[in-house]
């Protein structure tokens, strides 16, 4: 772990004032051609690729490392490093040689083989009787409906909205509830795998545009339920093996623990202060910023967005989701747990419960009894909620008698809190030309942006995202 590294012998370096935010930019800024704010998949290989390009360039991080949804666990019993929330690298074009150029295996494989599962209903902690899960038979026939009914939009969401459709133009499949692009393509048996894979990030994923869901759980993800795209990870399947390469590349060049408090941004060029966790501050020069996080209001606030920007990021609605690892006396080795709502008997895939909720705690093999789980929260959620709606559900099954009662409480090994997360807008605001006014944010006032909200939530998505943002953003350095 590393915390407020900078450029050596830069002497960019100031006394923190009573009010950073307003302080007046240092007298010896460093200079930079680019400053990324945000160092995880899309921030980091946005970094790499400007510095393999000849551009220079300073990462502000708010976190110790790199790598953003990317953390591991090492398990003390066995030794064996856990991917916390991102699992592997999902096949797409030829995003692999990024892990390629930093000298990264792919070779390793996730496998999707699911523990023995029980379907609860976490509220009462009750199995849900007679829920019948889809059958192999049931399932992959219904993955393959739906990878075939998405494929025609591809080039308009992937790997982002280059080529996305004028407002009039866009196919009704993109903009229905999901619910009925699943009856209209016959799809019912595909959707609970597809909800416990990412989709259960959408809080209400029936209700949505289906854009979104595509978005979440689209091609790359389906093609490797199939089996007919990779799943990668490294041969130690560390996947954070990455991110250390990254970070031993670029050096000094990250401001690790550390955030921006203010920022002016002109047409040409930008200056941003930027305050570690020792409370230091540091004032960078730079003429294009790259925001490689989720441009949440409160996010964005020390960058000042102007009218434009406001009218067009204050319509992402966004959930937040939790991921780690846990320990617990009464869960059962091997048994995987998954959150069902009694109306799903015997065979209804189209009803999921709501956020505030716990997707799944699964069991992690090969462990002395640890458990994977996701939960999705809503914008009122914090970490010390989610834990307890954890630790309320666990008790709800003993309670109920679905797993015995023991001695001890839930204990988090691991607790990650990816923040909002699967951005998106209504289908009036898509009618309304969302798409498109999100575009034209790219450049203003020398402000570029990549992530998930511009693109998809899949590392390797982002990889070839940059590929295509990045020389435009760079034009004329």
């Amino acid at each position: 772990m590393r915390s407020g590294r900078m450029k050596k012998g830069a002497g960019l370096v100031v006394a923190l004032l009573a009010h950073p935010a307003a302080a007046k930019c240092c007298t010896d800024p460093v200079s930079r051609d680019v400053v990324v704010v945000g160092g995880g998949a899309a921030g980091a290989h946005a970094a790499v690729w400007l510095r393999d390009n000849g551009h220079s360039v300073t990462v502000v991080e708010k976190a110790s490392q790199l790598g953003g949804h990317t953390t591991f666990f090492r398990d003390s019993a066995s030794g064996k490093p856990i991917n916390v929330g991102v699992q592997a690298w999902m096949e797409y074009k030829d995003a692999f040689s990024f892990p390629e150029r930093m000298n990264v295996s792919t070779s390793g494989s996730m496998s999707f083989t699911m523990n023995t599962a029980e379907f609860i209903d976490f509220t009462t902690g009750l199995p849900v009787e007679g829920y019948a899960a889809p059958t192999p038979d049931e399932l992959y026939p219904a993955l393959q409906r739906y990878l075939d009914a998405i494929s025609p939009y591809e080039d308009m969401v992937l790997p982002g909205y280059f080529n996305f459709p004028d407002p009039t133009s866009i196919p009704e499949d993109l903009l229905m509830p999901f619910r009925d692009f699943v009856k209209k393509y016959n799809l019912g048996a595909a959707v609970p795998q597809l909800w416990d894979s990412t989709v259960m990030g959408l809080g209400d994923p029936m209700d949505v545009p289906t854009l979104w869901v595509i978005q979440a759980s689209g091609i790359p993800m389906v093609k490797a339920l199939l089996g007919v795209g990779a799943a990668a990870v490294p041969a130690s399947g560390r996947l954070y093996d990455l991110y250390e390469a990254v970070e031993e590349f670029l050096g000094d060049d990250v401001l690790y623990s550390s955030t921006v408090v203010s920022a002016e941004r002109k047409e040409k060029g930008v200056t941003v202060q930027v305050e570690s966790a020792t409370g230091e501050v540091t004032c960078i020069e730079a003429k294009r910023l790259l925001i490689a996080f989720e441009p949440t209001t409160e996010n964005m606030a020390p960058f000042r967005p102007d009218g434009t920007e406001k009218k067009v990021l204050s319509k992402i609605g966004y959930s937040t989701v939790y991921a780690g690892i846990l320990q617990h006396p009464s869960l059962q080795i091997s048994h995987a747990y998954s959150d069902r709502l009694p109306s799903t008997v015997p065979s209804n895939f189209t009803e999921f419960p709501l956020a505030s909720q716990v997707g799944s705690i699964n069991y992690i093999g090969d462990t002395d009894g640890l458990f994977q789980f996701t939960a999705v929260g809503t914008d009122e959620d914090t970490p010390e909620t989610m834990k307890a709606l954890i630790g309320q559900s666990i008790d709800a099954m003993i309670e109920a008698g679905t797993i015995p009662a023991s001695e001890g409480a839930v204990a988090f090994a691991a607790f990650a809190d990816h923040g909002k997360v699967h951005a998106r807008v209504t289908a009036d605001d898509l009618r309304s030309g969302f798409i498109q006014d999100l575009l034209s944010l790219q450049g203003h006032k020398s402000t570029w942006y990549t992530g998930a909200a511009f693109s998809s939530g899949f590392s390797t998505v982002l990889w070839e995202y940059n590929d295509v943002l990045l020389p435009d953003l760079v034009a004329g350095l």
